[in-house]
């Protein structure tokens, strides 16, 4: 994928922060309800995709520009993934860890991607840069500032302690291989974290 179409997709990434902000102001159930429906509305669509050529070219003139190959292949979208993601991130968490865990996937995801593609040389991890990966801590971090703030007016036990704990967790979680997808591993690693470092 060209840098034209990955600043495309993580735009596209980037847009996924209503998800968390949405979760500010939404009861936590009503969240998961609204999450779950979407996910699986979306998980027809990718069948639907594989399985009919005509609805798959119809689709892909739609959103080809943002699909990696797998995806064009009639994978299931990363889109569906974090749909899901985020369902089971508000479920099995408090509302502010959640809400931390989704926004380091939108901002440390999108930053590591497009300075590693853009500026990368130091190759850590498969196709992980130094670049990249310090990108995604540095992003987490500076969006930890306004999550502070957000929680001393909600009422929330988020520190700076338990979101720099998180925000490397992110991190690690974007730069090693594991078989979960990225919007799958790194909310769930990351809350994880936050939920054993900051008290309830």
């Amino acid at each position: 994928m060209g840098y034209g179409k990955e600043i495309l997709r993580k735009s596209v990434h980037f847009a996924s922060l209503i998800i968390p902000a949405a979760a500010i102001f939404t009861p936590r159930m009503e969240m998961v309800l609204i999450l779950t429906a979407l996910a699986l509305g979306m998980l027809i669509v990718d069948i639907i995709r594989s399985r009919n050529r005509v609805f798959r070219k119809f689709f892909l003139g739609l959103f080809g520009k943002v699909l990696r190959g797998k995806e064009q292949d009639g994978g299931m979208t990363a889109s569906t993934v974090l749909m899901a993601s985020a369902g089971l991130t508000i479920l099995i968490f408090r509302t502010e860890i959640a809400v931390a865990a989704l926004v380091f996937l939108s901002v440390g995801d999108s930053f590591a991607a497009l300075i590693g593609k853009k500026f990368g040389k130091t190759i850590l991890v498969s196709s992980r840069t130094l670049e990249g990966s310090l990108a995604a801590l540095l992003s987490c971090l500076m969006v930890s500032i306004p999550l502070l703030q957000i929680s001393a007016a909600r009422g929330w036990t988020l520190s700076p302690a338990g979101l720099a704990a998180g925000a490397l967790a992110a991190t690690l979680a974007e730069l090693f291989e594991m078989p979960l997808d990225d919007n799958l591993r790194i909310p769930i690693i990351a809350g994880l974290v936050m939920e054993m470092v900051i008290p309830g």
